[in-house]
């Protein structure tokens, strides 16, 4: 019986659960996308030649990015689904009253609530799930197109990824309403007698626990991160983002009207500003919801892309107090190879020799790129530096690894690691260096060189060159250009400016890739959110037009309040970024004598326009049609 008032509210009301349904409808046609494509490239990468490590190390990639895409849209589908449900619990005060009024018990109300996200939920994950399925083969020839999968991948059978896409949609729409159906439950009947909308802005002791321990873990983790672990601090900027995002939520009908009193500081004498600022203070759980989706994208986005830019710095800021060479020979052949080493006025020319290893555990194995180098002449040429450990111990079966990988593996200075060559043969590598971070200069596992050599091991393509002292880097650089085949000589300083733009290059693709399907979410449901809210205001613009107020003024209210909650929202947004950008920069630049400051204003800009100028029109468009229909005369009469 519960399940069929469910059912006749949802249809009655359906303008009200819109926004909920284009949210979860929207977030598992993500998650079935990410899902299928997930499954489709694990499929094929299983026909590919396991000779093919190239082929299988850009199959691997593309799948941990898709991952990626489907945890971010996961969270930001919880995240807004909740949001939303809680908003239309909110808007609902007065009917909520009537029913316990009527005799509703709150355990009653709870499991109404629960049933209309059943029934939003059962609609929106089969919508979700078929669109998902309409888009998978259109991005996968996208991404074909763009050089992020390779051709020939086929779709495989959708209905396993599309189960599994349906069911996490189903639990996301009962999770976002249970706390929406606690909070109702606890409606007193004497709301069925109140015209004003008015909240409280206390909060209970388990939302403010949660808000507390969020904010206080992400800044343990920041805090904790250690000097030279680039790799875990793109890690945490995925993530401690949102877990702040979860604690400022939590704590947002305490902590937003405040915000919203110091940005009306001083504005209290024009009308329209306070007028919106009371609306807004009398309100705190409808101000936070409206506030949500536009913090969440704000303080992810801009998190990840500032620590992507500051990534860039310190890997920009390595390479260029690290490398020794001043000249470097890209593209080079194995003619242009001997011409190198034979030249007379060369002192050292080093380059590796690349293979593919598999590091054998016992719990899994992973294939990895290994170097086969010369300790003394990659000193030399490329300075490569060590953190514990002695390089020139690295002959026979040993190996180095870099700093951070070292701990994200667990790898440690004298353990013996288990790998298996492309040849089929096995040993064990004793481990003994750990070296600096370098990722342009050379790769994260090292091995001698013979070694590499007797097992398959091809030469890199990159040169590090050393003229013998007294020889001008630019005379070398003149002449190897005329004498090279297939090689290009550069002077390290433009060799490394290259390798800059191409890392911000790819840096700025991957935030396309990873936050591009999350940011068109965000910003819908930032304007539906904002058009529930508008639309359920019908009868406050009406009784401000009847006391005099023009339709125009009401309209100027209504920009007014949308941009005081695009502004708080921001206002947080901004904090956590600049709190994550500048806790993740300190360890990364440790120990670096001159890392450049780059931060992406244009990016970071284009957040901020998004963020102000679609909640607005998504309040004011509404707004501007109802206020059509809301003349003294048309109230007076409806």
């Amino acid at each position: 019986m519960m399940l069929q008032l469910s059912h006749k509210n949802v249809r009655r009301n359906w303008p009200l659960f819109a926004g909920s349904f284009v949210a979860l409808a929207l977030g598992v046609a993500l998650l079935a996308l990410s899902a299928i494509l997930i499954w489709s490239v694990e499929a094929f990468s299983t026909t590919v030649d396991p000779a093919d490590t190239d082929l299988l190390v850009a199959l691997d990639d593309l799948m941990a990015m898709l991952g990626v895409v489907s945890t971010f849209s996961g969270f930001m589908a919880i995240f807004i689904v909740a949001s939303t449900f809680g908003f239309a619990v909110n808007a609902r005060q007065r009917e909520l009253g009537l029913l316990r009024l009527v005799g509703a018990t709150p355990k009653q109300v709870r499991r109404m609530i629960l049933g209309e996200s059943l029934v939003v939920g059962v609609v929106a994950s089969v919508v979700g799930s078929a669109l998902g399925w309409l888009l998978a083969p259109i991005v996968l020839w996208v991404m074909h197109q763009r050089g992020l999968a390779p051709e020939g991948i086929p779709i495989v059978s959708p209905w396993a990824p599309l189960a599994i896409a349906s069911g996490i949609g189903l639990a996301v729409a009962l999770l976002g309403a249970r706390a929406a159906g606690k909070r109702a439950a606890k409606v007193a009947p004497i709301q069925a007698m109140r015209d004003a909308a008015v909240e409280r802005g206390r909060i209970g002791w388990g939302r403010a626990l949660t808000g507390v321990l969020c904010l206080v873990g992400s800044g343990a983790m920041l805090i904790g991160v250690r000097a030279g672990s680039p790799e875990l601090a793109m890690v945490l900027a995925i993530f401690v983002p949102e877990l702040i995002v979860i604690g400022l939520v939590c704590l947002g009908p305490v902590l937003i009207p405040q915000l919203v009193r110091l940005l009306t500081l001083g504005m209290r004498r024009h009308v329209l500003v306070d007028l919106a600022r009371q609306n807004l203070l009398a309100l705190p759980r409808r101000t936070t919801s409206l506030a949500a989706p536009i913090l969440a994208i704000s303080a992810i986005a801009g998190s990840l892309i500032l620590s992507l830019s500051f990534a860039a710095d310190w890997d920009n800021g390595v390479t260029r107090q690290q490398l020794e060479a001043p000249v470097v020979v890209t593209g080079a052949d194995a003619r242009d190879a001997r011409t190198i080493e034979a030249r007379p006025d060369v002192e050292a020319a080093d380059n590796g020799l690349l293979l593919q290893v598999t590091i054998e555990r016992t719990d899994d194995s992973m294939e990895e790129t290994f170097e086969g180098i010369d300790p003394a002449v990659a000193a030399a040429a490329r300075g490569t530096r060590v953190h514990k450990g002695d390089l020139g111990d690295l002959t026979g079966r040993t190996m180095a690894i870099a700093r951070s990988y070292a701990w994200d593996y667990g790898i440690h200075l004298g353990d013996k690691v288990r790998v298996r060559f492309a040849d089929g043969s096995r040993m064990r590598l004793r481990v003994v260096a750990e070296v600096e971070d370098a990722n342009n200069l050379q790769q994260t596992f090292l091995m001698p060189r013979a070694l590499a050599a007797e097992h398959g091991g091809e030469p890199s393509d990159t040169w590090f060159v050393v003229p013998t002292t007294g020889v001008p880097a630019a005379d070398l650089v003149d002449d190897l250009a005329g004498e090279l085949t297939t090689g290009e000589a550069v002077p390290a300083a433009t060799w490394v400016a290259d390798r800059d733009e191409d890392t911000r290059a790819n840096n700025q693709l991957s935030v396309i890739l990873v936050l591009g399907p999350a940011a068109v979410y965000a910003a819908i449901a930032i304007a539906n959110t904002l058009l529930m809210g508008s639309r359920q205001r019908r009868h406050e613009f009406i009784a401000t037009r009847l006391i005099g107020a023009t339709e125009e003024q009401v309209r100027r209210l209504v920009v007014t309040e949308a941009g005081l909650v695009a502004g708080v929202a921001l206002t947080l947004g901004a904090i956590t970024t600049v709190t994550v950008g500048v806790l993740l920069r300190i360890p990364m630049t440790a120990g670096l004598d001159d890392v450049p400051l780059t931060i992406p204003w244009v990016s970071l800009g284009a957040i901020l326009v998004a963020c102000v100028v679609i909640p607005i029109v998504a309040a004011v468009l509404p707004a501007r049609s109802m206020l059509r229909q809301a003349s003294p005369a048309n109230a007076a009469t409806g």
